[in-house]
């Protein structure tokens, strides 16, 4: 009944015939949209159909086979991978916004099954791809969010400093002439500062980032975006940050209480930023305060920071909700110096004291009048 009601075009070839194409992107769009993995021998099957017509599919069909493979984070064989990559250096300049983005985010899902790093022309060309959407606001929110998580997870190389033409890796290059030694009594010329590498597509997912964050990112996608900075240890740039910043307070109020706010709280502090609004603040201390079992996640028990608990902290338990000093872990999160506590004894006598004009001879005369 199937092979008589599918469409024409998913007919079955003629004994000798190359597969269609569309047929194995729809097959991998099968598994992983059911989320399983095909027993061996049918995976053997399409493994090899796929290495025989991935250079003839479509950009978007080649997106959904990497799609399928991240979803059931099972690599294939070495040359049909080689094969699939191929063809993504092709493709991925014609792809969709959603091929791309899906391309990007399979290839830190397959980091899992065993897949080293990206062949370098297959991601030069997908960055490219990512730029471009980018800059147009092409991406969903969510396809945007995971191409940041991506990043982080494979983990990606920012782009470094090209070298000169006739400098490293060229053959036959004559190496320049040594300097002549600065004359008697001067100073060599300092060497110039090397210019800074502009990160494009870095800077077109921030821009994208920062047009979406404050009206239409969700919280979970807020929290994610929050943990990639955090993750890699980046500070957004001042625009980006005042959005992000927007978004948290839009979303706050509805998170109030909950374990995500309280993690969003130590995102804030490992970036040491703090929220722009008294009350987006106070909503996230009092998440903390309502989730002790989940102050190891934010990274405050003695366990994981016994100095800094121990300051902020009584002597009981850390699951205890009042075991918290509430005013010192509003402080801590959002990064606030406390005063510097007043002395409690003051000093009378400072053996390092200089004696004032006057002050010695005084001495000296007393000193006298009690020999005589």
């Amino acid at each position: 009944l199937f092979r008589e009601n599918r469409a024409p075009e998913l007919a079955a070839p003629p004994p000798g015939a190359m597969v269609l194409p569309e047929a194995v992107a729809r097959r991998f769009w099968a598994y992983g949209t059911l989320g399983k993995t095909p027993d061996e021998d049918k995976w053997t099957k399409l493994d090899k159909d796929v290495r025989e017509v991935a250079l003839n599919m479509s950009p978007d069909d080649i997106g959904t086979c990497m799609w399928a493979l991240g979803t059931i984070r099972k690599m294939p064989t070495n040359g049909t991978w080689t094969v699939l990559e191929i063809a993504v250096e092709d493709t991925a300049s014609e792809m969709s916004a959603k091929s791309v983005a899906v391309s990007v985010w399979a290839y830190a899902r397959l980091v899992e099954a065993g897949l080293q790093k990206p062949d370098a022309d297959a991601w030069r060309e997908l960055e490219s791809a990512v730029e471009k959407h980018a800059l147009a606001g092409a991406f969903a929110n969510e396809d945007l969010v995971n191409i940041l998580h991506a990043f982080v997870t494979l983990p990606r190389e920012p782009p470094k400093a090209q070298a000169a033409e006739g400098e490293e890796g060229e053959e036959g290059a004559e190496e320049p002439p040594p300097a002549d030694p600065p004359a008697e009594g001067e100073e060599g010329a300092e060497p110039p500062e090397p210019e800074p590498v502009v990160d494009d597509v870095w800077n077109a997912l921030e821009a994208a980032v920062a047009r979406v964050a404050p009206d239409s990112l969700t919280a979970t996608e807020l929290a994610t975006t929050l943990w990639i900075y955090s993750t890699m240890r980046k500070q957004p740039d001042e625009t980006t940050w005042e959005a992000l910043d927007a978004g948290m307070e839009r979303v706050a109020p509805a998170l109030k209480g909950t374990q995500q706010l309280a993690q969003m709280a130590w995102f804030y502090h490992s970036l040491d930023r703090r929220p722009s609004r008294d009350k987006t603040r106070w909503l996230m201390h009092n998440a903390v305060l309502l989730q002790p079992t989940g102050l190891q996640r934010v990274g405050v028990t003695r366990e994981s920071n016994k100095e800094r608990a121990a300051s902020r902290m009584q002597k009981r338990e850390a699951s205890a909700p009042a075991s918290i000093d509430a005013q010192g872990w509003l402080k801590w999160a959002m990064n606030e110096p406390e005063p510097v506590p007043p002395a409690k004894h003051a000093l009378t006598f400072d053996p390092d004291a200089k004696p004032d004009e006057g002050e010695e001879g005084a001495d000296e005369s007393s000193g006298d009048a009690a020999a005589e």
